[in-house]
């Protein structure tokens, strides 16, 4: 990819109607490096993602003012009408890349307001939250939604390594590959979009859950990498066998009682008491809840069939 923060040549004096409208180019870039070198400053020239200080030497007003413009980090404010085409701050790098735009997420546990301010910097209207997980969903997405717009590839299939969502073609990684962000260091998430999407988009985005930190994909504890994986509770099983199965995974167990309403076919959860659980009570489905912790959800009686699998509820992914 080429990198645009690489001065190209400009002579050391222009007019300052060539300013105009060229704060954030490759020449006002290159103008401030020859400006420092002719000051004889010895700072370093950075690329207008970076705050930076230094001390002109009988430089003109007006060409101070196009240099400062050029070397700080510009505010959303001034950025919202999506003319850059890169941005970065604290918690993402944003570079155009093509037709797409790719963000490096480089603090996954930052405000989540950070990304959204880098995002409408560059002319997209994404919010992207964020939220604890199990490090099998690290730098998956965790559920979104999008309104409006249209589709920015002109009706071209989407990127067949990206989950399509409204038809827009996004995809998520880590870098490198399944490394654990916020944990390892070098360690970031990696979200594409085409540069063209018109619409708003809001996403959950699987961070690495801190410690003690309660996951936001609890239901997934019996999918592939997670702490339940193999275990399988679609005809229901005894509480003594599936505490079995906990203790040889190492796993502390917590129960809910399943409720179901006699109306509406609903389910609801009330925490129970181990004491109060017994052993011959089944199993209908297993939450992550932490690191090392499962909740076993279950009835006194057998039921007819898994309220998880009738429509009821989602089913869990076993």
């Amino acid at each position: 990819m080429k990198n645009t923060d690489e001065p190209v040549g400009l002579p050391a004096r222009v007019r300052d109607d060539e300013l105009a409208g060229q704060a954030s180019a490759a020449g006002a870039r290159a103008l401030l490096a020859s400006i420092m070198s002719e000051s004889g400053s010895d700072a370093p020239v950075v690329s207008p993602s970076h705050r930076w200080s230094w001390r002109p030497r009988l430089v003109t007003g007006t060409v101070i003012a196009g240099v400062l413009v050029a070397g700080v980090v510009a505010g959303p404010g001034l950025l919202r009408d999506g003319s850059a085409t890169s941005y970065a701050n604290s918690a993402v790098d944003i570079v155009l890349d093509g037709e797409q735009y790719v963000a490096r997420i480089k603090d996954p546990f930052a405000d989540h307001a950070k990304y959204t301010e880098a995002f409408r910097a560059v002319g997209l209207d994404i919010t992207l939250r964020p939220v604890p997980v199990s490090r099998g969903s690290v730098g998956k997405i965790m559920g979104m939604v999008i309104t409006g717009g249209d589709r920015p590839d002109g009706g071209r299939t989407p990127d067949p390594s990206g989950p399509r969502f409204g038809g827009v073609p996004l995809s998520m990684e880590t870098a490198p590959k399944e490394c654990e962000p916020g944990k390892d260091a070098g360690c970031v998430m990696v979200m594409r979009i085409p540069s063209g999407f018109t619409g708003k988009v809001d996403v959950k985005l699987g961070r690495q859950a801190k410690p003690e930190e309660e996951y936001a994909n609890f239901d997934l504890a019996m999918a592939p990498g997670e702490m339940f994986a193999g275990v399988r509770l679609r005809n229901g099983r005894p509480v003594d066998e599936i505490l079995t199965e906990a203790r040889k995974r190492d796993l502390a167990t917590t129960f809910s009682l399943v409720r179901i309403d006699a109306k509406t076919g609903g389910l609801s959860f009330e925490p129970l008491p181990s004491d109060r659980v017994g052993r011959d009570w089944t199993v209908w489905n297993a939450w992550q809840v932490k690191a090392g912790v499962i909740r076993l959800l279950v009835t006194p009686e057998r039921l007819p069939e898994n309220p998880f699998y009738n429509g009821s509820a989602p089913p869990p992914a076993s």
